[in-house]
């Protein structure tokens, strides 16, 4: 019978370990559990939630699979008065293994920019900031089929992700010839609207969009589209089912793959 580790061995194929900036804490891994505890499904989520630990009890699933760390921070308590506290006891006295691929999986080939550059139909696409290969690290950069206004951009990701909340900082109508996309919160400072500048991108798409940092890209004359953080990378979590599904069939591993379905936007 498949063990833990035998999925984890596959995921750090897609998604390897050391793909995560080397000054950036972050906190990606086994996180809970036991590494040859036996498995025979999998559940796939965006956040480890009490909502999906209960999916999990409820489908007989041994591992969650986690984009967001499910432990973060460090820890001074393990009490039922915060949802950590709660989701890890829950998720111990369940005998569930948790594992979150985080900055890994943003920046990996196939990983969740290069899907949403993917999505948009980029062509000549390159890693806004490049580190790990010549294709790999964060973001992603390339042209578009053909030029269109920001706000008929900001359309398209509205359909393809789901989200009705997109905001623009810039001009509407400013022609896109050729964008930036970095999923989840890009936007905390102008790092990434410098870089992709630098790339002379018409636009940066990201999420977590700071008010400087909006006003930053207005006064440069430059334009930043702002999808939600859950919506940009919540969509990924279908094709991550899809690639370990058929890693997994080339292991010869009889283990199913699902995905949460309770999982909700915090922010509608």
């Amino acid at each position: 019978m498949p063990v833990v580790q035998d999925v984890l061995t596959l995921i750090e194929t897609l998604a390897p370990l050391q793909n995560v900036f080397k000054d950036e804490y972050d906190n990606i891994g086994l996180l809970l559990g036991n590494r040859n505890a036996p498995l025979t499904k999998v559940l796939l989520c965006l956040d480890v939630t009490e909502s999906v630990i209960s999916e999990a009890i409820q489908h007989g699933a041994q591992l969650i699979v986690s984009h967001h760390p499910f432990i973060y921070a460090p820890l001074k308590a393990i009490t039922t008065d915060t949802p950590t506290g709660r989701s890890i006891l829950a998720a111990a006295k369940a005998n569930l293994n948790v594992y979150s691929a985080h900055t890994n999986l943003d920046f990996s080939a196939n990983g969740i920019n290069d899907f949403l550059a993917q999505c948009l139909q980029l062509k000549n696409i390159l890693p806004l900031m490049p580190y790990i290969s010549q294709t790999e690290g964060a973001g992603r950069v390339g042209d578009l089929p053909a030029a269109v206004p920001a706000a008929a951009l900001a359309q398209t990701l509205a359909q393809l992700l789901g989200d009705a909340h997109i905001k623009i900082a810039g001009n509407p109508d400013a022609l896109i010839r050729r964008a930036a996309v970095l999923n989840g919160g890009g936007g905390g400072d102008t790092t990434y609207i410098d870089k992709a500048m630098q790339h002379r991108a018409d636009c940066l798409i990201t999420a977590d969009v700071k008010h400087h940092v909006a006003l930053y890209a207005r006064e440069q004359g430059f334009t930043v589209i702002e999808p939600q953080h859950y919506t940009t990378e919540h969509i990924y979590i279908a094709k991550l089912r899809t690639l370990l599904h058929a890693a997994c069939k080339t292991a010869k591993l009889h283990v199913e793959i699902l995905q949460a379905l309770t999982e909700t936007n915090p922010k509608i």
